[in-house]
């Protein structure tokens, strides 16, 4: 059997099947010529994009890229891209059927790729049977994941909103409660400055040699002062202190409702998508190469079984 694998053997072997050989390999080169031509396998064109992400905020340990990297591969997204293009034509899938959604999501799947480069940036990988389209999807790409992130951002910013306009309701409620007892206390007990008209009144109550009588409109408005003025005093102190509180919620809320409105783009593109001069898929040469590569390899693993075997019998006749 040794003797058999020797060198010569195996060249004996294959010059007496070289007529075969040939006509294998001539076989193999042809048919994977015709196979690989585009009647069998439709070409398919490749555009890419390359961006950086801007003005995304992270949600909890994600980075920006991250981020972008979850809104470019949601599945809503992917949905409205397909849903845009008619891919659902294009793939031959019934929009009736059942597994509709999940198939034309992972048919579209197989035909992009959305990844992370090594510097931070996101590499994104349309392949198409039409070249314009295949570079239209990777624009759809980039505009979808825009509109998402400022959906995002906008409900987020909304629930800011939310909680600084009812901050500022009730910030002026209080306000409007303290202004309504100060108020009371100025038209039942004429105590409109606290500081200035106690200063005032009592040096008004010594000129008068402190003879007034208690009905008097200075000791009334004294009295009044020692009765209530620290309550409008305190009152007074409080209501500053509401104002300068509302007036900080209110710059914040004018701030939210600006961001909110704000129509910003969340990818800077540095590479921008442009349509394929020459398709991506197949690579016929290579195919051709691994056919005819694998067909000589098979047809002399073919022939030195045979040759094995006829040497055995002639071995067994001696």
């Amino acid at each position: 059997m040794d003797n058999f694998f020797k060198s010569t053997n195996i060249i004996k072997l294959l010059l007496n099947w070289k007529w075969h050989l040939l006509i294998i390999i001539s076989s193999a080169i042809v048919l994977s010529i015709v196979f690989s031509g585009p009647y069998f396998i439709k070409p398919k064109y490749k555009s890419y994009a390359v961006i950086y992400p801007s003005n995304i905020a992270p949600y909890s340990t994600e980075n920006n890229t991250e981020q972008m990297l979850q809104l470019l591969k949601s599945e809503d997204l992917l949905f409205n891209i397909a849903r845009k293009f008619n891919l659902n034509v294009e793939y031959k899938i019934d929009s009736t059927d059942k597994y509709y959604h999940s198939e034309i999501i992972q048919r579209l799947g197989d035909n992009i790729s959305i990844k992370k480069t090594e510097y931070e940036s996101v590499l994104i990988e349309v392949y198409d049977n039409n070249p314009v389209q295949a570079c239209n999807m990777v624009k759809e790409f980039i505009n979808e994941m825009n509109l998402e992130a400022r959906k995002l951002q906008r409900d987020k910013t909304a629930e800011v909103v939310k909680i600084e306009f009812n901050q500022m309701i009730s910030k002026k409620r209080q306000i409007d409660s303290i202004e309504n007892r100060m108020q009371y206390l100025r038209k039942e007990y004429n105590i409109l400055d606290y500081n200035i008209q106690v200063k005032e009144y009592s040096k008004g109550f010594v000129k008068l040699g402190g003879h007034e009588s208690s009905s008097s409109p200075i000791s009334l408005t004294l009295d009044n002062l020692k009765q209530y003025g620290g309550e409008y005093r305190m009152l007074n102190l409080f209501i500053e202190d509401l104002i300068k509180s509302f007036n900080t919620i209110k710059a914040d809320y004018d701030k939210s409702i600006s961001d909110m409105n704000k129509e910003l783009t969340y990818a800077s593109i540095v590479t921008n998508p442009i349509p394929a001069d020459e398709k991506a898929y197949p690579i016929r040469w290579l195919i051709v190469t691994v056919t005819t590569l694998s067909a000589f390899l098979l047809s002399i693993m073919l022939f030195l079984l045979i040759g094995m075997r006829k040497n055995k019998s002639e071995q067994k006749i001696q």
